[in-house]
């Protein structure tokens, strides 16, 4: 049985991450960049997480 992740937002620890395909980002080139719909940060680097170890860590908060 495969794990599955989710990609979590590095500001606030969010699960609600989607593309950032902003025409911002596409005219910068950044076609890999990713965006928090919790508060808005945006980013190349958002790590992703086994859902039990994710569940977890929110329970731990």
């Amino acid at each position: 049985m495969s794990k599955k992740y989710v990609r979590v937002c590095p500001q606030c620890q969010s699960s609600d991450t989607q593309p950032d395909l902003s025409a911002d980002s596409y005219s910068k080139g950044l076609l890999n960049q990713w965006r928090c719909n919790n508060c808005g940060y945006t980013g190349l680097v958002f790590p992703e997480y086994p859902i039990e170890d994710f569940k977890k860590l929110k329970e731990k908060k």
